[in-house]
Protein backbone atom coordinates (compact mmCIF):
# COMPACT_ATOMS: atom_id res chain seq x y z
CA UNK A 1 0.00 0.00 0.00
CA UNK A 2 1.41 3.88 -0.54
CA UNK A 3 0.48 7.08 -0.24
CA UNK A 4 -2.41 8.34 -3.11
CA UNK A 5 -2.66 11.83 -4.57
CA UNK A 6 -6.22 12.16 -3.30
CA UNK A 7 -4.52 11.14 0.32
CA UNK A 8 -2.05 14.50 0.02
CA UNK A 9 -3.72 17.57 1.35
CA UNK A 10 -2.77 21.00 1.90
CA UNK A 11 -3.57 22.70 5.14
CA UNK A 12 -3.74 26.34 6.45
CA UNK A 13 -1.51 27.27 9.59
CA UNK A 14 -3.43 27.94 12.89
CA UNK A 15 -2.65 31.60 12.64
CA UNK A 16 -3.28 33.69 9.25
CA UNK A 17 -2.53 37.34 9.47
CA UNK A 18 -0.25 39.95 8.11
CA UNK A 19 1.61 40.26 11.33
CA UNK A 20 4.90 38.50 13.17
CA UNK A 21 2.57 36.23 14.79
CA UNK A 22 1.56 34.87 11.45
CA UNK A 23 2.05 30.77 10.63
CA UNK A 24 2.74 28.67 13.72
CA UNK A 25 1.78 25.21 13.96
CA UNK A 26 -0.95 23.48 11.12
CA UNK A 27 -4.46 24.26 11.60
CA UNK A 28 -7.28 22.56 10.04
CA UNK A 29 -8.08 24.75 7.09
CA UNK A 30 -8.18 22.99 3.84
CA UNK A 31 -6.46 25.10 1.17
CA UNK A 32 -8.77 24.14 -1.87
CA UNK A 33 -7.14 23.52 -5.27
CA UNK A 34 -7.80 26.23 -8.18
CA UNK A 35 -9.63 28.53 -5.50
CA UNK A 36 -8.98 32.18 -6.09
CA UNK A 37 -7.93 33.81 -2.79
CA UNK A 38 -7.77 30.33 -1.21
CA UNK A 39 -4.49 31.34 0.37
CA UNK A 40 -3.19 34.19 -0.57
CA UNK A 41 -5.23 37.60 0.34
CA UNK A 42 -6.61 40.09 -3.29
CA UNK A 43 -3.31 42.78 -4.00
CA UNK A 44 -5.21 45.42 -3.55
CA UNK A 45 -4.32 49.04 -5.19
CA UNK A 46 -2.03 50.36 -2.54
CA UNK A 47 0.19 47.26 -2.88
CA UNK A 48 0.38 47.41 -6.42
CA UNK A 49 1.31 51.27 -6.66
CA UNK A 50 3.85 50.59 -3.40
CA UNK A 51 5.15 47.02 -3.56
CA UNK A 52 5.05 44.90 -0.67
CA UNK A 53 6.11 41.69 0.55
CA UNK A 54 3.06 38.70 1.76
CA UNK A 55 3.92 35.43 3.67
CA UNK A 56 1.64 32.39 3.95
CA UNK A 57 2.21 29.20 5.70
CA UNK A 58 1.33 26.20 4.90
CA UNK A 59 1.13 22.17 5.43
CA UNK A 60 1.62 19.61 3.18
CA UNK A 61 -0.31 16.74 4.83
CA UNK A 62 -0.18 12.93 4.51
CA UNK A 63 -3.54 11.86 5.28
CA UNK A 64 -3.23 8.01 4.59
CA UNK A 65 -5.53 6.09 7.03
CA UNK A 66 -3.14 3.54 6.77
CA UNK A 67 -0.38 5.15 8.66
CA UNK A 68 1.55 4.88 4.78
CA UNK A 69 4.82 7.73 4.99
CA UNK A 70 4.68 9.52 2.18
CA UNK A 71 8.21 9.38 1.25
CA UNK A 72 11.63 10.95 0.03
CA UNK A 73 9.13 14.05 -0.86
CA UNK A 74 9.85 17.31 -3.08
CA UNK A 75 8.06 20.39 -3.53
CA UNK A 76 8.84 23.24 -6.53
CA UNK A 77 7.01 25.76 -7.95
CA UNK A 78 6.26 24.15 -11.00
CA UNK A 79 5.54 27.61 -13.10
CA UNK A 80 5.94 30.70 -11.53
CA UNK A 81 3.57 33.47 -11.73
CA UNK A 82 2.06 35.28 -15.12
CA UNK A 83 1.40 38.51 -13.64
CA UNK A 84 4.39 41.20 -11.87
CA UNK A 85 4.14 39.61 -8.36
CA UNK A 86 6.98 36.77 -7.61
CA UNK A 87 6.63 33.69 -5.22
CA UNK A 88 8.96 32.14 -3.31
CA UNK A 89 8.88 28.80 -1.60
CA UNK A 90 11.33 27.82 1.89
CA UNK A 91 11.04 25.32 4.41
CA UNK A 92 9.43 25.95 7.62
CA UNK A 93 9.21 24.16 10.92
CA UNK A 94 5.89 22.87 12.55
CA UNK A 95 6.02 25.91 15.09
CA UNK A 96 7.84 28.38 13.20
CA UNK A 97 5.86 32.16 12.61
CA UNK A 98 6.39 34.69 10.28
CA UNK A 99 8.72 36.97 12.75
CA UNK A 100 11.21 33.88 13.12
CA UNK A 101 11.47 33.90 9.45
CA UNK A 102 15.51 35.46 9.45
CA UNK A 103 18.71 34.87 6.42
CA UNK A 104 18.75 30.99 7.19
CA UNK A 105 15.67 30.09 4.84
CA UNK A 106 16.22 29.22 1.34
CA UNK A 107 14.02 30.55 -1.14
CA UNK A 108 13.19 28.70 -3.81
CA UNK A 109 11.80 29.21 -7.15
CA UNK A 110 11.05 28.37 -10.87
CA UNK A 111 11.17 29.66 -14.14
CA UNK A 112 11.00 29.27 -18.45
CA UNK A 113 13.92 27.56 -19.58
CA UNK A 114 16.17 30.06 -20.87
CA UNK A 115 17.81 27.85 -23.60
CA UNK A 116 16.93 25.08 -25.47
CA UNK A 117 18.53 21.68 -24.17
CA UNK A 118 19.68 18.96 -26.50
CA UNK A 119 19.65 15.34 -25.16
CA UNK A 120 22.87 14.64 -23.12
CA UNK A 121 23.91 18.07 -21.99
CA UNK A 122 24.63 18.85 -18.52
CA UNK A 123 23.92 22.30 -18.43
CA UNK A 124 20.60 23.65 -17.36
CA UNK A 125 19.77 27.61 -17.83
CA UNK A 126 16.62 29.03 -16.31
CA UNK A 127 15.05 32.76 -16.74
CA UNK A 128 13.77 33.63 -13.45
CA UNK A 129 12.09 36.54 -12.16
CA UNK A 130 14.62 38.07 -10.09
CA UNK A 131 18.19 36.59 -9.26
CA UNK A 132 17.79 36.30 -5.50
CA UNK A 133 15.96 32.51 -5.72
CA UNK A 134 18.32 29.74 -3.78
CA UNK A 135 20.57 27.86 -5.25
CA UNK A 136 22.67 25.35 -4.03
CA UNK A 137 25.40 21.89 -4.65
CA UNK A 138 23.67 18.82 -5.07
CA UNK A 139 19.97 20.50 -5.10
CA UNK A 140 17.70 18.88 -7.25
CA UNK A 141 16.46 20.46 -10.90
CA UNK A 142 12.89 19.50 -12.38
CA UNK A 143 12.64 20.00 -15.95
CA UNK A 144 9.38 19.71 -17.16
CA UNK A 145 7.86 20.61 -20.97
CA UNK A 146 4.62 18.91 -20.23
CA UNK A 147 2.98 22.73 -21.30
CA UNK A 148 0.96 22.52 -24.29
CA UNK A 149 1.07 25.77 -26.39
CA UNK A 150 -1.30 27.33 -29.05
CA UNK A 151 -4.18 25.38 -27.81
CA UNK A 152 -7.50 26.40 -28.83
CA UNK A 153 -9.26 26.98 -25.39
CA UNK A 154 -12.97 27.16 -25.45
CA UNK A 155 -14.20 31.19 -24.63
CA UNK A 156 -16.04 30.49 -21.12
CA UNK A 157 -12.84 28.95 -19.53
CA UNK A 158 -10.71 31.17 -17.06
CA UNK A 159 -6.95 30.70 -16.45
CA UNK A 160 -6.08 27.98 -14.10
CA UNK A 161 -9.46 25.98 -14.21
CA UNK A 162 -9.52 22.12 -14.88
CA UNK A 163 -9.97 21.50 -18.71
CA UNK A 164 -10.75 18.35 -21.08
CA UNK A 165 -9.79 17.85 -24.43
CA UNK A 166 -12.96 16.94 -26.16
CA UNK A 167 -10.82 16.22 -29.42
CA UNK A 168 -11.46 19.38 -30.66
CA UNK A 169 -10.49 22.38 -27.98
CA UNK A 170 -10.62 22.59 -24.25
CA UNK A 171 -13.38 22.80 -22.41
CA UNK A 172 -13.86 23.34 -18.91
CA UNK A 173 -14.37 20.10 -17.13
CA UNK A 174 -13.17 18.29 -14.06
CA UNK A 175 -11.56 14.84 -13.94
CA UNK A 176 -13.59 12.56 -12.38
CA UNK A 177 -10.20 11.30 -9.73
CA UNK A 178 -7.21 12.92 -8.42
CA UNK A 179 -5.06 10.67 -10.24
CA UNK A 180 -7.09 11.90 -13.42
CA UNK A 181 -6.08 15.37 -12.58
CA UNK A 182 -3.95 16.68 -15.17
CA UNK A 183 -3.13 13.91 -17.26
CA UNK A 184 -4.06 13.74 -21.07
CA UNK A 185 -7.27 14.29 -21.67
CA UNK A 186 -7.56 16.89 -18.63
CA UNK A 187 -5.42 19.40 -18.08
CA UNK A 188 -4.95 22.68 -16.43
CA UNK A 189 -5.56 26.30 -18.43
CA UNK A 190 -2.86 28.52 -17.85
CA UNK A 191 -3.74 31.58 -19.74
CA UNK A 192 -2.16 32.74 -23.00
CA UNK A 193 -3.45 29.27 -24.82
CA UNK A 194 -1.26 27.16 -22.85
CA UNK A 195 -2.57 24.39 -21.17
CA UNK A 196 -0.41 22.07 -18.64
CA UNK A 197 -1.02 18.36 -19.19
CA UNK A 198 0.86 15.28 -18.15
CA UNK A 199 0.80 13.81 -22.17
CA UNK A 200 2.70 11.25 -24.17
CA UNK A 201 4.83 13.73 -25.86
CA UNK A 202 6.24 15.41 -23.22
CA UNK A 203 8.65 14.84 -20.32
CA UNK A 204 9.69 15.42 -16.89
CA UNK A 205 13.27 15.24 -15.32
CA UNK A 206 15.03 15.04 -11.82
CA UNK A 207 18.29 15.94 -12.47
CA UNK A 208 21.03 17.47 -9.48
CA UNK A 209 23.23 20.38 -9.63
CA UNK A 210 26.84 19.40 -9.50
CA UNK A 211 28.83 18.81 -6.14
CA UNK A 212 32.67 18.64 -6.88
CA UNK A 213 35.46 18.70 -4.34
CA UNK A 214 38.75 18.97 -4.83
CA UNK A 215 41.83 18.58 -2.52
CA UNK A 216 45.49 19.07 -2.23
CA UNK A 217 45.42 21.77 -5.62
CA UNK A 218 49.38 23.29 -4.52
CA UNK A 219 48.86 26.56 -3.66
CA UNK A 220 52.84 27.70 -3.60
CA UNK A 221 56.04 26.05 -2.13
CA UNK A 222 57.66 27.02 1.59
CA UNK A 223 60.88 28.20 1.34
CA UNK A 224 61.65 29.39 4.67
CA UNK A 225 61.46 33.05 3.68
CA UNK A 226 58.85 33.52 1.43
CA UNK A 227 55.45 34.80 3.36
CA UNK A 228 52.97 35.99 0.62
CA UNK A 229 51.22 33.48 -2.17
CA UNK A 230 48.89 33.51 -4.41
CA UNK A 231 47.04 31.83 -6.35
CA UNK A 232 43.80 30.87 -8.97
CA UNK A 233 42.14 27.58 -8.44
CA UNK A 234 42.07 25.07 -11.34
CA UNK A 235 38.65 24.95 -11.39
CA UNK A 236 36.21 27.71 -11.17
CA UNK A 237 33.67 28.83 -9.46
CA UNK A 238 34.94 28.17 -6.10
CA UNK A 239 32.13 28.33 -3.03
CA UNK A 240 34.16 30.09 -0.64
CA UNK A 241 32.90 28.92 2.66
CA UNK A 242 34.20 25.28 1.84
CA UNK A 243 38.25 26.37 1.33
CA UNK A 244 40.57 25.47 3.76
CA UNK A 245 44.06 26.39 3.20
CA UNK A 246 46.81 24.04 4.51
CA UNK A 247 50.47 24.62 5.28
CA UNK A 248 53.46 23.96 8.00
CA UNK A 249 55.35 26.35 10.19
CA UNK A 250 57.98 25.35 12.29
CA UNK A 251 56.85 21.98 11.91
CA UNK A 252 53.54 22.03 12.96
CA UNK A 253 50.39 21.58 10.66
CA UNK A 254 47.80 23.80 10.56
CA UNK A 255 44.35 24.37 8.58
CA UNK A 256 42.98 27.80 7.30
CA UNK A 257 39.56 27.94 7.05
CA UNK A 258 37.29 30.83 4.95
CA UNK A 259 33.71 32.22 5.69
CA UNK A 260 31.56 32.39 3.10
CA UNK A 261 32.37 36.35 2.06
CA UNK A 262 35.78 34.58 1.32
CA UNK A 263 37.80 36.31 4.08
CA UNK A 264 40.35 33.21 5.13
CA UNK A 265 42.14 33.26 8.91
CA UNK A 266 44.06 30.84 10.59
CA UNK A 267 47.06 30.50 13.03
CA UNK A 268 49.99 32.80 11.70
CA UNK A 269 48.25 33.94 8.66
CA UNK A 270 47.95 38.13 8.61
CA UNK A 271 45.25 38.11 5.60
CA UNK A 272 44.03 36.01 3.68
CA UNK A 273 41.02 36.11 1.16
CA UNK A 274 39.45 34.02 -2.10
CA UNK A 275 37.36 35.20 -4.21
CA UNK A 276 34.30 33.27 -6.05
CA UNK A 277 36.20 33.29 -9.43
CA UNK A 278 38.82 31.10 -6.99
CA UNK A 279 41.88 33.75 -6.52
CA UNK A 280 43.45 33.26 -3.74
CA UNK A 281 45.69 35.76 -1.49
CA UNK A 282 47.53 34.49 1.41
CA UNK A 283 49.80 36.71 3.56
CA UNK A 284 52.02 34.84 6.62
CA UNK A 285 53.15 36.36 9.16
CA UNK A 286 56.14 33.82 9.49
CA UNK A 287 56.89 32.03 6.67
CA UNK A 288 56.17 28.25 5.86
CA UNK A 289 58.98 25.96 6.64
CA UNK A 290 61.12 25.34 3.63
CA UNK A 291 60.30 22.39 1.20
CA UNK A 292 56.47 22.01 2.27
CA UNK A 293 53.44 22.58 0.24
CA UNK A 294 50.89 25.35 0.86
CA UNK A 295 47.56 23.28 -0.04
CA UNK A 296 44.15 23.99 -1.04
CA UNK A 297 41.27 21.85 -0.66
CA UNK A 298 37.29 23.09 -1.75
CA UNK A 299 33.94 22.33 -3.58
CA UNK A 300 33.62 24.25 -7.17
CA UNK A 301 30.08 25.87 -6.97
CA UNK A 302 27.49 24.73 -9.61
CA UNK A 303 25.94 27.50 -10.82
CA UNK A 304 26.18 31.18 -11.86
CA UNK A 305 23.70 34.20 -12.61
CA UNK A 306 23.68 36.70 -15.38
CA UNK A 307 21.38 39.17 -14.57
CA UNK A 308 18.29 36.89 -13.90
CA UNK A 309 19.37 33.90 -15.97
CA UNK A 310 20.66 30.69 -14.07
CA UNK A 311 23.08 28.28 -15.42
CA UNK A 312 23.37 24.94 -13.59
CA UNK A 313 26.00 22.26 -13.93
CA UNK A 314 24.33 19.31 -13.33
CA UNK A 315 25.78 15.61 -12.63
CA UNK A 316 23.55 13.62 -14.87
CA UNK A 317 23.80 13.99 -18.90
CA UNK A 318 19.37 15.25 -19.54
CA UNK A 319 18.32 12.79 -21.30
CA UNK A 320 15.82 14.50 -23.33
CA UNK A 321 15.37 17.40 -26.12
CA UNK A 322 13.95 20.22 -24.27
CA UNK A 323 12.62 23.78 -26.27
CA UNK A 324 12.37 26.88 -24.59
CA UNK A 325 8.42 27.54 -25.70
CA UNK A 326 6.74 24.74 -23.07
CA UNK A 327 9.64 23.90 -21.07
CA UNK A 328 9.49 25.13 -16.79
CA UNK A 329 12.62 24.29 -14.88
CA UNK A 330 12.72 24.63 -10.86
CA UNK A 331 14.64 24.45 -7.87
CA UNK A 332 13.21 21.73 -5.83
CA UNK A 333 13.01 21.25 -1.76
CA UNK A 334 13.66 18.61 -0.78
CA UNK A 335 11.10 17.71 2.34
CA UNK A 336 12.03 14.75 3.09
CA UNK A 337 9.47 11.82 4.29
CA UNK A 338 6.41 12.91 5.73
CA UNK A 339 5.14 10.77 8.62
CA UNK A 340 4.15 10.87 12.28
CA UNK A 341 6.70 10.05 15.24
CA UNK A 342 7.45 10.49 18.76
CA UNK A 343 10.57 11.77 20.88
CA UNK A 344 11.57 13.28 24.01
CA UNK A 345 10.41 10.80 26.42
CA UNK A 346 10.94 11.89 30.20
CA UNK A 347 9.91 9.70 33.06
CA UNK A 348 9.89 10.91 37.00
CA UNK A 349 9.61 8.20 39.17
CA UNK A 350 10.63 4.60 39.28
CA UNK A 351 7.77 3.55 36.57
CA UNK A 352 8.10 2.42 33.16
CA UNK A 353 7.16 3.74 30.31
CA UNK A 354 7.78 2.13 26.37
CA UNK A 355 7.40 5.15 24.18
CA UNK A 356 7.99 2.20 20.93
CA UNK A 357 4.69 0.93 21.79
CA UNK A 358 2.76 4.02 21.50
CA UNK A 359 0.84 4.26 18.03
CA UNK A 360 0.65 7.54 16.18
CA UNK A 361 -2.32 8.72 13.91
CA UNK A 362 -1.56 10.51 10.75
CA UNK A 363 -4.72 12.76 10.50
CA UNK A 364 -5.04 12.87 14.30
CA UNK A 365 -1.10 13.26 15.67
CA UNK A 366 -0.39 16.49 16.36
CA UNK A 367 2.99 18.81 17.45
CA UNK A 368 2.44 18.46 20.99
CA UNK A 369 4.39 17.74 24.04
CA UNK A 370 1.97 15.35 26.13
CA UNK A 371 2.43 15.22 30.27
CA UNK A 372 0.48 12.06 32.13
CA UNK A 373 1.13 13.02 35.28
CA UNK A 374 -0.26 9.96 38.17
CA UNK A 375 -3.32 10.60 40.36
CA UNK A 376 -2.51 6.79 42.19
CA UNK A 377 -0.23 3.94 40.98
CA UNK A 378 -2.55 2.87 38.13
CA UNK A 379 -4.68 6.26 37.68
CA UNK A 380 -3.24 9.28 35.54
CA UNK A 381 -4.40 12.27 33.68
CA UNK A 382 -2.97 13.34 30.43
CA UNK A 383 -2.62 17.08 29.32
CA UNK A 384 -1.00 18.95 26.05
CA UNK A 385 1.11 22.02 26.44
CA UNK A 386 -0.57 23.70 23.74
CA UNK A 387 -4.16 21.63 23.84
CA UNK A 388 -4.77 21.11 27.73
CA UNK A 389 -6.28 18.03 29.23
CA UNK A 390 -7.04 15.25 26.89
CA UNK A 391 -8.86 12.76 29.84
CA UNK A 392 -7.63 10.06 32.28
CA UNK A 393 -5.95 7.03 31.68
CA UNK A 394 -4.96 3.81 33.84
CA UNK A 395 -1.90 1.41 33.31
CA UNK A 396 -3.96 -1.80 32.94
CA UNK A 397 -6.23 -0.50 29.66
CA UNK A 398 -5.16 1.36 26.44
CA UNK A 399 -5.49 4.83 26.37
CA UNK A 400 -6.76 6.89 22.98
CA UNK A 401 -7.42 10.49 23.64
CA UNK A 402 -9.75 11.98 20.37
CA UNK A 403 -8.34 14.84 18.42
CA UNK A 404 -11.62 16.64 18.21
CA UNK A 405 -11.02 18.22 14.99
CA UNK A 406 -10.58 15.34 12.93
CA UNK A 407 -12.80 12.72 15.05
CA UNK A 408 -9.34 10.18 15.06
CA UNK A 409 -6.73 9.94 18.32
CA UNK A 410 -3.62 11.65 19.15
CA UNK A 411 -2.15 8.61 19.79
CA UNK A 412 -2.53 5.27 21.76
CA UNK A 413 -0.71 3.98 24.60
CA UNK A 414 -1.08 0.32 25.20
CA UNK A 415 -1.07 -1.48 28.41
CA UNK A 416 1.98 -2.78 27.89
CA UNK A 417 3.91 0.55 27.66
CA UNK A 418 3.53 0.97 31.18
CA UNK A 419 5.75 -1.22 33.42
CA UNK A 420 7.67 -0.47 37.05
CA UNK A 421 5.66 1.18 40.01
CA UNK A 422 4.03 4.04 39.84
CA UNK A 423 3.06 6.85 42.40
CA UNK A 424 1.21 9.74 42.45
CA UNK A 425 3.14 12.73 41.08
CA UNK A 426 4.90 10.85 38.72
CA UNK A 427 5.31 11.93 35.23
CA UNK A 428 5.90 10.23 31.96
CA UNK A 429 6.21 12.98 28.89
CA UNK A 430 6.91 12.99 25.86
CA UNK A 431 6.61 14.79 22.29
CA UNK A 432 4.79 13.89 18.84
CA UNK A 433 5.26 15.03 15.00
CA UNK A 434 2.21 14.86 12.88
CA UNK A 435 2.58 14.26 9.19
CA UNK A 436 2.89 17.02 7.77
CA UNK A 437 5.50 19.32 6.08
CA UNK A 438 5.40 22.48 6.78
CA UNK A 439 6.45 25.20 4.73
CA UNK A 440 6.31 29.36 3.57
CA UNK A 441 5.26 31.20 0.44
CA UNK A 442 6.45 34.60 0.42
CA UNK A 443 4.82 36.72 -2.60
CA UNK A 444 7.03 39.74 -3.48
CA UNK A 445 4.85 42.47 -5.25
CA UNK A 446 7.10 45.39 -6.82
CA UNK A 447 6.54 48.52 -6.67
CA UNK A 448 4.26 49.64 -9.90
CA UNK A 449 3.04 46.36 -10.74
CA UNK A 450 0.09 45.95 -13.13
CA UNK A 451 -3.27 44.80 -12.16
CA UNK A 452 -3.87 41.13 -13.83
CA UNK A 453 -6.40 39.59 -12.69
CA UNK A 454 -6.02 35.77 -13.45
CA UNK A 455 -2.87 35.34 -11.17
CA UNK A 456 -2.12 31.92 -9.75
CA UNK A 457 0.96 29.61 -9.01
CA UNK A 458 1.31 26.14 -9.46
CA UNK A 459 3.27 23.78 -6.92
CA UNK A 460 3.99 20.56 -7.71
CA UNK A 461 5.17 17.32 -5.42
CA UNK A 462 6.99 14.46 -6.35
CA UNK A 463 5.71 11.54 -3.91
CA UNK A 464 7.91 7.75 -3.82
Amino acid sequence: MSVTKDEIKFVKSATVTDTGSNGGPAGYVLIVNRQKYGLFPRVTRPKRIFGGILYRKLFFWNRNTGGETASSVLVYILRPSPAGDRFYLAKGTQTDVQSDIDSGYNWAGGGLLNSAITANDQQVSILFESNDFYIDNDQVIVINNHFLTNQTIDANVKAFESVYFNGGNWIRQTAPTADEEDVYPYGTFMGSGKVFSYNQNGNIEYVKSQNLSYTGEIVGSGNGSTTQYSHNTAHTLVKQATVQIKYTIASVQYTATANPSGTITGTHLSSGSVSNAGAISLTFDTAPDNSTNITVDYTEQSWSWSGNVLTVKTQEAVANNYATSNTYCAVALNVGDILTSADSKAVTGSGTFDLTKVTLDNNGTIEETWTCTFTSSTNFTCAGTVSGSVGSGNINSAFTPINPNVATKYFNIPSNAWGGSWQTGNTAQFKTHPAKAPLWLKEVVPAGTAAYSDNGISIELYVE
